[in-house]
């Protein structure tokens, strides 16, 4: 070519294609990250239950860079119990000494993560007048000021038949409406690296934490950016704000190895460090009042002594149900074949050659699903009543069943027997046993 193609720049405000251009006045506009190649790692000595009494921004008990995952939910700075703090020693008294506790408590977090450990902020924006951002203010304190690498953010849908937290405004006119909060946010950063320091074969050699702990199912739904997990009760808990169990315990399973550390800078009543205690983790957490640290306390004390929920790391659903069914004596003929217009996940054949079709459902996931809605139900259901005509029996497999006595329960029970034979959850210590029962025939005697 008698000339060189010339150089592109991007505008003000970006450009669509990226080839052959120089991008660095468009980046010029913003604080950059900071990149680190820094892979050491530290080890945290025995901290005991980990709940300690005391203010975040000095947590001397936590070494350097030693720390995974840090999850936390900051106090709002407006409504529910906290106002009535508002002038207690440690608590700020105006919206710019809240944002400069969270930058200081973050700023010791940064601290205590080691290269690649992440940081999760669960908030709520302030449905005040105005409309306050406290998620935006968050990015800001973690990317500008902190100099972390944002991960991303992820919509916490609380319900949909939620009815939200604030008033209407002008109900059904254009007066005043006001918008109904029913989600709240989760900020993920990262310190100085995109993946963890250290490759998983060189942390087994080492002794450091490695193993992951995430079915198929559950990573498929951790990585979406949307997560509909129900609130947990202030009052069940004891603690004015607290968020349900299955938050922490995904980010946990989603970001940390077993065995590795987790923090809390404002513990509250503990669930973080539940959630890690259940998850096989350590957990690590602060708090200024000493009624939540005996509560975080006993309550990690009273999930210490439950098994560990069991984990299918790495299987799908459908695999681990064509173990189960297989292990009870039945012959598996397809896997997802069309039968009478709908798919039908197993085609099987008992001991006794009768055929079964085998509807299955749901994920090993951390919040429940398959069976445990009333949509669900129907759709297994509606199924199932278009595969009557076949001359084979019908088997619901799932990995949620309702709770006993929900509109969902009624429903499965009032149709067993009549659409189909039977609805099992796969990981139920009963299952074996009434698979191999079918497996072997008669099916009614």
């Amino acid at each position: 070519m008698d000339e060189q193609r010339r150089r592109t720049s991007t505008s003000n405000f970006g450009v669509s294609r990226r080839e052959a251009h120089d991008a660095s006045p468009f980046y010029e506009r913003f604080h950059p990250p900071e990149i680190s190649d820094d892979d050491r790692v530290e080890t945290a000595p025995d901290l005991g239950t980990g709940c300690f009494l005391g203010d975040a921004r000095t947590m001397e008990e936590i070494p350097d860079r030693s720390v995974a995952l840090v999850v936390t939910s900051p106090p709002y700075f407006a409504g529910k119990e906290y106002e009535e703090e508002l002038g207690n020693e440690g608590v700020p008294s105006s919206y710019v000494e809240y944002l400069e506790l969270l930058r200081e408590v973050f700023s010791e977090c940064k601290r205590t993560l080691e290269p690649g450990g992440r940081i999760a902020v669960n908030v709520a924006n302030l449905g005040r007048k105005p409309f306050r951002s406290l998620s935006s203010d968050v990015i800001t304190i973690l990317q500008d000021d902190l100099g972390l690498l944002l991960r991303g953010e992820i919509v916490w849908r609380k319900g949909r038949g939620m009815s939200g937290s604030c008033a209407w405004g002008s109900f059904a006119s254009a007066a005043n409406p006001v918008l109904r909060d029913t989600t709240e946010r989760i900020i993920i950063a990262s310190k100085g690296r995109f993946n963890r320091a250290r490759s998983r074969a060189r942390r087994a050699r080492e002794g450091l934490p490695h193993e992951d702990s995430l079915s198929n199912d559950e990573f498929l739904e951790a990585t979406l950016d949307v997560w509909e997990i129900h609130p947990e009760s202030a009052r069940r808990v004891g603690h004015p704000a607290p968020f349900p169990i299955a938050l922490p315990e995904r980010l946990i399973n989603l970001y940390t190895f077993q065995g590795d550390l987790v923090l809390d800078p404002f513990m509250g009543s503990g669930t973080t460090l539940v959630a890690a205690a259940r998850a096989r983790r350590r957990g690590a957490g602060y708090d200024l009042d000493p009624a939540y640290v005996e509560i975080a306390q006993r309550r990690i004390a009273e999930h210490s002594d439950e098994p560990p929920e069991y984990r299918l790391v790495g299987k799908k659903l459908l695999d681990v149900a064509a173990d189960v069914v297989t292990d009870a004596g039945f012959s598996i003929e397809g896997r997802n074949r069309r039968v009478s217009g709908v798919v039908v996940n197993l085609t099987a054949r008992g001991l006794d050659g009768v055929p079964w079709l085998i509807d299955v459902s749901g994920g090993f996931t951390i919040t429940p699903n398959g069976l445990s809605t009333t949509d669900a139900v129907l759709r297994s259901l509606g199924k199932a009543a278009t595969l009557r005509r076949e001359n084979a029996h019908i088997l619901l497999l799932t990995s949620h069943l309702p709770k006993r006595a929900t509109e969902p329960d009624r429903i499965l029970r009032a149709a067993r027997g009549d659409i189909f034979v039977d609805a099992l959850e796969i990981l139920d210590d009963g299952t074996p046993a009434a698979l191999r029962s079918y497996a072997t025939g008669p099916l009614f005697s």
